[in-house]
């Protein structure tokens, strides 16, 4: 009996810290790092008491113009570039149809849409990735900011290149794969893995030959990453990728 009593004390230590790091994450703010800059967001538990979600927008469709987007008819983003990584804008938390029309055009029919439901305190991204057969679509994610396990980084990548086709993610120097058969269009699920410091490689599914080496790539351990791969294979805008870093600025649980 004293043998039970004693396991289940043990186990209540673990659970207490789980749940005040996770209180700790919900009231921190967000900082965020990628090439358009620095920007920081409101702790996701700011947002929730002012029933609101926030939200962001990553442009990868290959064009010379600039856009807008659109929540139902009220534009939230403008004029923005390829490659822009907006910072995180506060939104009622409800369900919206997102357009995205061409910038300054905002009675024009829309390039893409796509309806979703948003959460209060909850972080989304919204990614402008080129169409299939069509000239874009966009894909409505939630993010994840809570602290990934102890030592490990929280990755995902997000496929826009329209004639790469599916794509493995190698780290050089590594055997294993880090992630495998990324399909256009897609964002996979965040994995946890070791940090890493050095250069990735893109090949074909399945196959050896390098499509791309993306070098000094940085995965700290306790930071959440997005690597958005853009452009093409056969024509321009070059084949390329660059990487969004997330942190919490929450202190771990000892």
């Amino acid at each position: 009996m004293n043998n039970i009593v004693i396991g289940a004390g043990l186990l209540v230590v673990p659970l207490m810290i789980l749940g005040c790091q996770q209180e700790s994450t919900r009231n921190a703010p967000v900082s965020t790092s990628s090439p358009a800059g620095q920007s920081s967001a409101p702790s996701a538990a700011a947002a929730e008491r002012r029933d609101m979600a926030l939200i962001r927008v990553v442009h990868a469709i290959p064009a010379d113009s600039t856009v807008d987007v659109f929540a139902d008819d009220n534009k939230v983003f403008d004029g923005l570039a390829y490659k822009t990584v907006t910072p995180y804008q506060e939104i009622h938390g409800q369900r919206y149809t997102f357009r995205l029309r061409p910038a300054g055009m905002n009675q024009a029919d829309p390039l893409a849409s796509n309806t979703e439901g948003l959460s209060n305190g909850n972080h989304y991204t919204v990614f402008a990735v080129p169409g299939d057969g069509e000239v874009a679509s966009l894909r409505v994610v939630a993010d994840t900011h809570s602290l990934p396990s102890a030592g490990k980084a929280r990755v995902r990548v997000v496929h826009a290149s329209g004639d790469a086709g599916e794509l493995d993610v190698y780290a050089v120097g590594r055997t294993n794969v880090l992630f495998d058969g990324v399909d256009f269009q897609s964002v996979t699920n965040y994995d946890e893995m070791d940090p890493l410091s050095g250069s990735l490689e893109l090949r074909p599914e399945g196959e050896s030959n390098v499509m791309l080496t993306i070098p000094n790539v940085r995965l700290d351990a306790g930071k959440t990453y997005t690597i958005v791969i853009v452009g093409r294979v056969r024509t321009a805008p070059k084949l390329e990728a660059f990487v969004i870093e997330d942190q919490t600025m929450a202190t771990p649980a000892r």
